[in-house]
């Protein structure tokens, strides 16, 4: 999967970097919170997000796990309150020795690579980096088949609020939402996640 994210580097930040996060993350929005601290993008891509974050006041950790798509994201980030780490999920290693805590969590289009057991390993990983009082937890989901022959497992919003449940979290799914990149049978889904 690296691969392809390495290889399409370019081509893939310019695609995200087409589309307008406030539109993107419409669904969610008024659940961030409204003191900007330190948040953390996972599948950081192109920065698009991390930038438009700190753009509304955050400090932003981003983690992305493709060299050229970190490089790119990093560039474009440069003036920002943006730092980068080179490490993925289920287990975040390298975020994880920075002994951070936050208060915004986006994890958007990143859970559809794992399978159903590294999907619980990731959670699991992104509740324990959730500050203890008012932190938000935000997980986009992609439904539909990737056209770009990349292979993604179905996600259901309701295996995220089934966790959320076990670990005490109040959990919200929001409606679903048209794909930005008008990409055929694609939709998007957010599911928050609250302490």
């Amino acid at each position: 999967m690296l691969n392809y994210y390495n290889s399409n580097a370019k081509a893939l930040f310019e695609k995200y970097q087409s589309v307008d996060p406030d539109r993107v993350h419409a669904n969610w929005l008024e659940h961030m919170p409204s003191n900007p601290g330190l948040a953390l993008d996972v599948g950081s891509g192109s920065g698009r997000d991390a930038l438009w974050l700190a753009q509304k006041g955050w400090d932003v950790i981003a983690v992305e796990p493709a060299e050229a798509l970190l490089e790119l994201g990093r560039e474009l980030t440069s003036t920002s309150s943006v730092e980068w780490i080179n490490d993925c999920l289920p287990n975040l290693a390298k975020l994880q020795e920075y002994q951070q805590k936050f208060s915004l969590i986006l994890v958007s289009g990143v859970l559809m690579h794992f399978p159903f057991q590294q999907r619980l390993e990731s959670l699991e990983t992104l509740a324990g980096l959730m500050a203890t009082k008012d932190s938000v937890l935000v997980v986009t989901l992609r439904h539909g088949a990737d056209s770009d022959g990349r292979k993604f497992h179905q996600v259901s919003a309701e295996e995220i609020v089934q966790f959320a449940r076990e670990k005490s979290l109040y959990a919200e799914v929001k409606s679903a939402l048209v794909d930005e990149l008008h990409r055929p049978g694609v939709t998007w889904q957010s599911v928050i996640v609250k302490n």
